[in-house]
């Protein structure tokens, strides 16, 4: 069963960026799918997709559905494998004959989307939960987790989910906030990259006129970081990606 995808129909790449990297997705599992929209290879692969949604994506991508690349991470329907975001999918499942006598919480809001192999949920948080057992909808649900090198990371995610039913606000990330800025101006440097513009215009657009107007260009120091970030979005979205996912939430 694939997921039913929203999308704008247009066939061009992701939006330009402006700015110093601001990034509206502060999430792990967010920040992985802004790289990985910007792939041509998935933007050619979803693009094959489309004329044929009853075969699943290929899931060397990662993803459990087919995710729109032209959404970014707050809009696109993006469910990630629990193989390669072990600290971000978290197994549940409904089983009978358990002692019912407690009061049980329900699943918080999200998307959901229903699937052979189980309920599949994504929070705002970038948490995901896929429940088995939803044919037995009165049953307590328990959570499944695996006891391997994965443990804290899955701990980490049942916290953040008992955060979500208590209403409180959620875990701090494991991104740090210099890394987050770092992210957001590869993003903005990938962007341009992917646009053809000169590494001269990119760092004009990542550190602004003035830095350019500091040094000569050829020995500047800006220019030389400008390769860099270029060179790091480069990776994280050609396959990169996953080690965001791999830190979990």
């Amino acid at each position: 069963m694939a997921a039913s995808v929203a999308s704008s129909g247009s066939g061009q790449p992701p939006p330009q960026r402006s700015g110093g990297g601001a990034v509206r997705s502060t999430t792990a599992p967010g920040l992985a799918w802004e790289f990985l929209r910007r792939n041509p290879g998935y933007r050619a692969d979803y693009a094959h997709w489309r004329c044929a949604p009853e075969a699943p994506i290929d899931r060397r991508w990662g993803l459990r559905f087919a995710a729109d690349p032209q959404l970014a991470a707050e809009d696109a329907q993006v469910f990630w494998l629990p193989e390669v975001a072990p600290g971000v999918v978290l197994r549940l499942e409904r089983r009978t004959g358990e002692d019912g006598s407690a009061a049980h919480r329900a699943l918080p809001k999200g998307l959901l989307v229903r699937a052979e192999d189980g309920l599949h949920l994504r929070t705002d948080w970038g948490l995901q939960v896929l429940v088995r057992g939803e044919d037995r909808p009165d049953a307590p649900l328990f959570v499944a987790l695996s006891f391997d090198e994965h443990l804290r990371l899955r701990v980490r995610a049942i916290d953040a989910l008992e955060r979500l039913a208590a209403g409180r606000p959620p875990p701090k990330s494991h991104l740090s906030a210099a890394q987050l800025a770092r992210i957001g101006r590869c993003l903005t440097a990938l962007d341009g990259d992917l646009a053809g513009d000169s590494y001269r215009q990119i760092a004009g657009r990542v550190f602004g006129l003035a830095a350019l107007a500091r040094e000569p260009w050829k020995t500047a120091t800006v220019r030389a970081a400008t390769i860099r970030l270029v060179q790091t979005g480069r990776g994280l979205m050609n396959g990169g990606y996953f080690k965001l996912l791999h830190g979990g939430l």
